[in-house]
């Protein structure tokens, strides 16, 4: 009996620390114009505004994609998007992601033909993360996972991220 109720009451400890996950919200804008790559070697960059943390910089970094000559083929599996707090430039939020590229109607397939000279070809990258290990700062040790869409047109980036934080 004694056991029973030790293991009713402790109960709802275990369930409040299983579920302390928090929504993430973030949004981005950049404008990013050639030549790129970004200074710090992104692909693109820019600022955000974090929810419960505000604002900060943002860099993606793409290190392997493949191009597939379609609206929505072409896809990313090996990106790294940088959050850096304004507030607190030691607390750095990395997320590791995947996704597409995708371009309205056939228009991928006139990005990759024209190469250097398609930038400010509109395309929307869709895609899925996870927290990396290399956070810092406020963000150490963190875990989550969540989803992104961004718009490029031009030298104009701009979308958000969304997931949670735990």
């Amino acid at each position: 009996m004694l056991v029973s109720a030790l293991v009713v009451a402790l109960s709802p400890a275990f369930t409040g620390a299983a579920s302390a996950q928090t929504p993430f919200q973030a949004t981005v804008s950049a404008s990013v114009p050639l030549p790129a790559p970004c200074a710090n070697g992104a692909f693109a960059c820019g600022s955000a505004d974090l929810a419960g943390y505000g604002a900060a910089s943002w860099s993606i970094f793409f290190t392997d994609f493949t191009v597939v000559e379609t609206s929505c083929g072409s896809s990313y599996t090996d990106a790294m998007i940088d959050f850096t707090l304004a507030s607190d430039p030691s607390s750095t939020l990395v997320l590791d992601e995947s996704g597409s590229f995708c371009f309205p109607g056939r228009d991928g397939r006139s990005f990759f033909k024209a190469g250097a000279t398609s930038y400010g070809h509109p395309f929307t990258l869709v895609g899925s993360w996870t927290v990396g290990p290399t956070s810092t700062g406020q963000f150490i040790g963190l875990t989550g996972s969540g989803t992104d869409l961004l718009n490029s047109a031009g030298a104009h980036w701009a979308g958000s991220y969304s997931g949670t934080l735990s």
